[in-house]
Order: structure tokens, then C-alpha cells, then sequence
């Protein structure tokens, strides 16, 4: 099958989960035996490629005609953002590039992990072309313009009015595909999804993100001290300011140390209220053979998110490695943590529950390397090889469907 990946985030330039994501499964592809491309975003005109070979499939990293590149979002005024989503689900120009993409490639299957930042619009050129279509859900970025329904630190309790309008239009687009399914890591997203837009009539997948992750280099060593780890970006609805506030009261009575790996909005203050302490160590960015190795030498991830994620990356590649996590009973992270094989599960935002959790952790560090053994035990079902057929078969299933009418 040749099958061609949109996502308008693609390594080296990474910011998220869906283009790792993206990235792992045409890696499956190839070592599958299918014929694979990716239609990406370049950051700037200067990281143009058309059809570039890589790893045994081509780039199509191309400029869009929007306001300024999806890369650039979180730097820009709020006047513009209005004008960038019309271009993005409206400007003519988007399906130029996908028509030119699709003519040269001539995919037999398209798999859509992030579109915004290429042009929603894209999607009446593949419907054109006929050509079977998988969607996987990576947020609800379908439903919300902002991706998540939070608006700040709030959850949105529904759509207003300007994502009622941008819906309204996607779904116009999803319509006009012959054959079209739906993917989603967790089960919690897809039925948030589809709470929130038409799509219980087309075929619907609940599998995991087939991800690899490198091995560690070191090997886990019980230690005095407790090691706990935060993975992630550092904004606050990770719950990241959430977590600090908590470990500084609990600072004062127990000997723990806490790694914080990722970067993001929230960092300049973090640093200035929490850098100087000796029980935090703030890391930033580091690349993924280091992230698997500090797992290793970790007793704890600890993912205090506020908002209902999907199915973290991080949380996965945690229990892989055998490290237990901790983490917010929302979204999908239920569908990964069972609390007493691999972790345990806390309501979001309960101060007093989380300080709570968190002390008896530290005071009982022996029931971390119970739990290690069980996470361990269970690590199997994240198999990358496993998944990556799952998916397939889930995209042959597509493709098989008889074609609906627009």
C-alpha cells in the first residue's frame, strides 16, 4: 500500500506526541513492506523539501500561504489568530498544495494525524481524489480551535461559538469522503470526540500510539533518596505549578528529589521561584536515549495533568521502561494506570489528595519497587510491532468500506 502521512509537525522539528507518533508508524510502514511519504510543514521557506528521500520514504515539507507558520503559533498577537484559522479551513491556496502533493505521490491511503497548520481545506482535494482516509485523534483539535476545550486553566464546558463555526465547516469536509475512519489512542477521547461532532456513523478505532522508545543504557538502583520525574511541557494545565507548590511544603520533612524534563511557557517562573532549591533540578529539553535512561534511575513519574489527556507518550514509554506513574484520574490516563500494578490514580486539581498521595509515597518508598515489578510484568501491551499491525489492519478495514456519498 503507499500510504501518505499528514502531519504539520514532523522531526527534526518536534514540539508534541502526533508527530512522534507520526514518525514511529511510517517507520512501521517501510519496514512493513508499504511505500510511504509525509506531507509536512516547513517552519520557514528555508526548510523546503519536495519529495526528499529519508529512511526510505519521502518529505513533502512545504509552506502554506497562512499569516505566519503553524511553528510560530504560540508567539504571536491574538488579532492574527482569528485571521490564520479562517486560512486554514478556507484559503484556496492549501489545496494547491495538496493537489500537487497527491498527483505526485499517487497515495493508495491517506493518514491524517495533524492537519491544522496545512489547511483543513485539504481534505475536499483528497475527498476529489477518492481516496480512503484515516484520521487519528490525537486531540480534539476536530471539535476545538484551541485543540483541548480549556480555554487558560479552564475547562470549556462546551463549544462557543467560534468553534461551533470552524466545526461546522471541517465536518462539512470530513462528509465529502468516500471512505473515512476514526483512530484514537484512548478510548476517553474518542467519546469526547464524538459527543461533540457526527461521527458514530463511520468506523472507529480505539488503539494505542504504536511508539518506540530507546532502551535505557543504565540499569534501576534502589536508593535512600526517593527519585520523582515530571515529563512534559511546562505549561499549567500539566499541572507542573500545580506539583511544584505541593513538593516545597513537603520539602521541609521528607528527602525526595524531583526531575523536570520539557520546556514551555511556564519556565522563566518556575525557575525564579523554584531553581534554587537542591531537591529540584529543572533540565529543560533532552533528547530520548536520555529520557529513557533517567526513567531508569527514576522510582516515580508523577503526571498531575489538569486537562483529560489523551494517551501521554511519556506515560507510556514510562511503563514500558517499568517505571509506576501517578497520575490525574482523567482523560485517558485511567485506560493506562491501574492503580496497584503500575501506579496510582488521583483526582485532578485536589490539593489535598495529591499532598496526600504523594506523602505516603515517601514515607512507604517500598511500595514503589512493588509496583516496578508488576509494570514490568505488564509491559507487553505497549508493543510497538503489535500496534503497528493493529493499526493496518484498522486502515485496510477503512479502505475495504463500500464508498459513502458525499
Amino acid at each position: 500500500m503507499r500510504i501518505l502521512s499528514i502531519t504539520a509537525f514532523y522531526t527534526p522539528f518536534v514540539i508534541g506526541g502526533a508527530e512522534m507518533c507520526a514518525q514511529n508508524l511510517t517507520d512501521w510502514f517501510v519496514a512493513n513492506g508499504h511505500e510511504a511519504a509525509v506531507l509536512t510543514a516547513a517552519p520557514t521557506p528555508a526548510d523546503e523539501q519536495w519529495g526528499a528521500d529519508k529512511d526510505g520514504y519521502k518529505v513533502y515539507r512545504v509552506s502554506t500561504p497562512h499569516l505566519y507558520p503553524v511553528a510560530a503559533t504560540n508567539q504571536q498577537p491574538g488579532w492574527k489568530k482569528p485571521i490564520w484559522h479562517m486560512q486554514d479551513i478556507l484559503d484556496p491556496r492549501n489545496e494547491a498544495v495538496f493537489d500537487r502533493v497527491i498527483a505526485e505521490f499517487k497515495p493508495d491511503f491517506i493518514h491524517i494525524h495533524w492537519i491544522q497548520g496545512l489547511g483543513y481545506n485539504g481534505l475536499k482535494v483528497i475527498a476529489r481524489h477518492g481516496i480512503p482516509t484515516a484520521i487519528t485523534l490525537h486531540d480534539l483539535a476536530l471539535a476545538c480551535v484551541r485543540t483541548t476545550m480549556f480555554r487558560g486553566i479552564d475547562e470549556c464546558a462546551g463549544q462557543c461559538g467560534t468553534c461551533k463555526f470552524s466545526a461546522k465547516v471541517k465536518m462539512g469536509y470530513l462528509r465529502q469522503l468516500p471512505r473515512l475512519g476514526f483512530i484514537s489512542p484512548s478510548q476517553a477521547n474518542l467519546d469526547r470526540v464524538a459527543e461533540l461532532l457526527p461521527i458514530d456513523d463511520y468506523p472507529k478505532f480505539h488503539i494505542l500510539n504504536p511508539n518506540r522508545y530507546p532502551a535505557p543504557t543504565v540499569r534501576h538502583s534502589p536508593q535512600a533518596r526517593t527519585r520523582l520525574l515530571f515529563v512534559g511541557r511546562l505549561e499549567e494545565t500539566k499541572g507542573i505549578n500545580f506539583l511544584l507548590g505541593i513538593l516545597d511544603t513537603l520539602s521541609k520533612d521528607f528527602d525526595f528529589h524531583l526531575t523536570v524534563l520539557g520546556k514551555g511557557p511556564e519556565e522563566p517562573r518556575l525557575r525564579e521561584q523554584y531553581g534554587h532549591h537542591d531537591w529540584l533540578e529543572l533540565k529543560g529539553h533532552v533528547p530520548q536515549q536520555e529520557v529513557s535512561d533517567i526513567m531508569a534511575t527514576s522510582d516515580l513519574l508523577i503526571t498531575p495533568s489538569l486537562w483529560a489527556e489523551n494517551s501521554p507518550g511519556v506515560v507510556i514509554q514510562a511503563l514500558a521502561n517499568g517505571l509506576p506513574v501517578m497520575g490525574s484520574d482523567k482523560g485517558g490516563l485511567p485506560e493506562l494506570i491501574q492503580p496497584g500494578e503500575n501506579g496510582m490514580l488521583v483526582p485532578p486539581g485536589d490539593e489535598a489528595l495529591w499532598r496526600s498521595a504523594i506523602t505516603d509515597v515517601l514515607r512507604h518508598p517500598e511500595k514503589m519497587a512493588a509496583l516496578r515489578e508488576s509494570t514490568i510484568r505488564s509491559a507487553d501491551r505497549f508493543d510497538y510491532d503489535r500496534l503497528g499491525r493493529e493499526i493496518m489492519a484498522a486502515l485496510e478495514h477503512i479502505a475495504a468500506q463500500p464508498a459513502r456519498a458525499a
